[in-house]
């Protein structure tokens, strides 16, 4: 992976905030919460505690006491006294005084403190009296009255519980507003952050989804043949990398394109030099001969005629190193082709040509009536027994153009001509002219296009040909547009 930012770093990011941003204000708010409660438990349980003492504290002492001093006295009088609930009360109270948080609480338990002392004493100054008349006195005085002590500390703890009920309803208003404010702010923090994160979310969209949009076009354009695309934009290393090999990918095919265009070019001047290199020598050779023979008797004019028509021959042959010509210069080629030739056999050769004026300056490839005169000239005509014919013709068809090489030659038996289909149709080998020139057209012009057979033994051979009737041209323009 190339350097600069990814994909999985950008939302890794995104998660990190977002977490880390859920993180503060569960925390926050948990702490505030936590907080509350802690003071309103320990409110509560202050007051609890407060209420349970207040129900038994004076109905436990004055009880306890009265029946100590409605007993009869003994030595042991003042281990008698209820001072272990006494002990119990003073515990509870240094507790609440712990715990209450309100300072007129604090004074009210320290009162009642000194409260329990003084009721202390006063319990142990009735165990050390004798007189029964007069422990009454000082328990209904002292202690259980009105004015006694157990009166005044259940009043204070009274007013201890009212204070502590109030404060607990104090801090459930408390509690409720901040529970409010809370959840305010907790709402509109999430708001807060929702709206964060959906910007983020958008900007984050667009760097991925613009650069995917622009590689999705360049890939469309990639599938029409259009190469030629500027580099996308983008700041994510996964795209970039995307974007390099699809144009590393379009510079591949480009050049694989060119190359078979090359390959395709170089085949097709290989496969016209094989065949112009296999007629050529052959064809010159006994052309020459033919021409010392003819000088040797004397036949002048003949040899004109002979030495035109080979010039006619060649200089269309070599048609300035083009392969594609015009009909009518490939009828002039046959022509001073049969020329030559019926010179050479004209006890045995006769020829004609009829083509469709409106078709002969269609291009053609070069060289794809010639090996079809040879071949009937040598495989059909000599043959055969008597003159023969060679007739060459040609129209307009619908959008083709077709040419006829007929002649009335020796034919071919239906495996004979099964066997030449076969060699042009399939790439056996069955001759290079034939093959050569169905290949060739085919090159050219595409499948639709190329030679067709008929033939009976003892009646004749027609080759067709098949040609667009815009000519190769048009062939050509459509591949060089797509």
């Amino acid at each position: 992976m190339t350097a600069g930012r990814t994909i999985r770093q950008q939302i890794r990011r995104l998660m990190f905030a977002v977490s880390a941003a859920m993180i503060v204000i569960t925390v926050v708010l948990t702490m505030m919460l936590i907080g509350i409660n802690a003071q309103y438990s320990g409110v509560l349980s202050c007051a609890n505690t407060a209420a349970d003492f207040n129900k038994e504290f004076k109905s436990t002492i004055d009880h306890e006491m009265y029946n100590h001093v409605i007993r009869p006295r003994s030595g042991q009088s003042e281990a008698e006294l209820p001072m272990r609930e006494l002990d119990d009360a003073e515990t509870v109270l240094t507790r609440l005084s712990e715990e209450t948080t309100l300072p007129d609480n604090r004074w009210r338990v320290k009162s009642m403190l000194d409260m329990c002392r003084n009721l202390r004493m006063y319990m142990e100054e009735i165990a050390r009296t004798e007189s029964y008349d007069l422990r009454m006195e000082l328990l209904d005085r002292n202690i259980r009255g009105e004015t006694g002590l157990t009166k005044l500390i259940e009043n204070y703890m009274h007013d201890f519980l009212g204070d502590e009920v109030r404060e607990l309803a104090r801090l459930r208003g408390v509690i409720n507003r901040q529970s409010t404010y809370l959840i305010i702010a907790a709402s509109a923090a999430a708001a807060l952050l929702v709206a964060m994160l959906l910007l983020y979310s958008v900007r984050v969209s667009r760097r991925i989804t613009a650069p995917i949009s622009a590689l999705s076009e360049k890939a469309e354009r990639f599938g029409a043949d259009n190469f030629n695309s500027e580099p996308v934009r983008t700041d994510y290393a996964e795209l970039k990398t995307l974007d390099r090999n699809f144009d590393r990918m379009a510079d591949r095919i480009t050049s694989l394109m060119e190359k078979q265009r090359q390959d395709q070019q170089s085949l097709h001047r290989a496969e016209l030099e094989l065949l112009q290199a296999q007629i050529n020598p052959h064809f010159l050779y006994n052309t020459l001969d033919s021409i010392a023979i003819l000088a040797e008797s004397d036949r002048g004019e003949d040899v004109i005629d002979m030495v035109t028509s080979l010039s006619t021959f060649f200089r269309n042959s070599l048609n300035r190193g083009e392969d594609i010509i015009s009909l009518r210069s490939e009828l002039n080629q046959s022509r001073a082709y049969l020329e030559i030739q019926q010179i050479r056999y004209s006890d045995i050769l006769t020829w004609s040509i009829d083509v469709a004026e409106e078709i002969q300056d269609c291009p053609v490839p070069k060289l794809i009536l010639q090996p079809l005169i040879e071949n009937a000239l040598y495989h059909g005509i000599k043959n055969r027994r008597g003159l023969g014919s060679i007739a060459i013709t040609g129209g307009a068809e619908g959008e083709s153009i077709v040419l006829r090489v007929r002649d009335n030659g020796a034919g071919m038996s239906p495996e004979q001509l099964a066997q030449l289909q076969s060699g042009v149709y399939e790439e056996h080998h069955s001759g290079l002219g034939l093959k050569n020139v169905h290949q060739r057209i085919r090159l050219y012009c595409g499948e639709p296009y190329g030679l067709s057979f008929e033939s009976e033994r003892g009646v004749g051979t027609t080759v067709t040909v098949r040609l667009p009737r815009g000519g190769v041209t048009a062939i050509r323009k459509e591949e060089n547009e797509a």
